[in-house]
């Protein structure tokens, strides 16, 4: 499913009121220097482009990796909430601020694909794809740059980001070789995350924040799947990503 559209509206939405709402509280100290930490509350929009192909072997032969590609490289999206831990140290010098954050996001997030029966061009065989794509959190630490004024303060941040992942593909045909076959990996991916954001104090230390994240994983799969089927030799090389677009509004208390 494409849901973009109303992922942007969301993202419209928790901004605003992240930023907005604390227009009414009264004026807090001048410096953001110091420890902090956090919740954070909001949506996640991700989305694989996979790269997965079958190769040309005995089982696989003429166009039939051609005919299976549109299947294999079927696009994996969906819309799930996600709520992070965060903690940080910002040090301001005039009216820049640096400093460093880490967080930790839990999401649940599931997408899943399916196409077929697909009919190859050189047998009657018809053939079925199906692939899941699962992530449940993601351990992100940023270095970070922002300018203050008054209470307000609005920062951009980059940095390494873990994510862990489950894969799960199958493939069957009706050919009399009676192949079904199943992949599954879960493993760690490296990636990158990079944010916006802008926050405004409140009294006691506390602030309101709303911020854009986006993780991106180039390599969650990078695996080759092979059998066996009545002495013939297939096999499909995986090669999948992920992207995620989070929208937070976070409570923070400074130290």
């Amino acid at each position: 499913m494409h849901n973009l559209p109303k992922f942007r509206s969301i993202i419209c939405a928790t901004i605003a009121a992240g930023i907005l709402l604390p227009g009414i509280a009264s004026a807090a100290d001048a410096t953001w220097t110091g420890f902090y930490g956090g919740l954070a509350l909001g949506g996640t929009y991700g989305e694989s482009n996979p790269d997965t192909v079958g190769e040309p072997t005995a089982y696989f032969t003429g166009d039939d990796p051609a005919v299976q590609r549109p299947s294999l490289q079927e696009r994996l999206d969906d819309l799930a909430l996600n709520g992070s831990v965060l903690g940080g140290y910002d040090h301001q010098n005039g009216q820049l601020v640096y400093g460093i954050e880490a967080d930790l996001s839990a999401m649940d997030y599931s997408a899943s694909t399916s196409s077929g029966p697909v009919r190859y061009n050189t047998l009657a065989v018809d053939f079925n794809v199906s692939s899941t794509l699962e992530t449940n959190f993601a351990f992100s630490i940023r270095p970070k740059i922002g300018y203050a004024v008054g209470n307000w303060m609005f920062h951009a941040a980059a940095g390494p980001s873990i994510g862990y992942f489950d894969y799960d593909f199958r493939y069957t045909d009706t050919n009399v070789a009676g192949v079904n076959n199943d992949f599954s990996k879960s493993t760690f991916a490296l990636g990158i995350s990079s944010g916006l954001g802008a926050s405004y104090k409140l009294d006691n230390g506390w602030v309101l924040r709303g911020d854009y994240v986006m993780n991106y994983y180039p390599k969650v799969i990078d695996e080759r799947q092979s059998f066996v089927r009545a002495g013939a030799r297939g096999s499909f090389d995986h090669q999948v990503d992920f992207q995620s677009h989070n929208v937070r509004a976070a409570l923070i208390k400074r130290f």
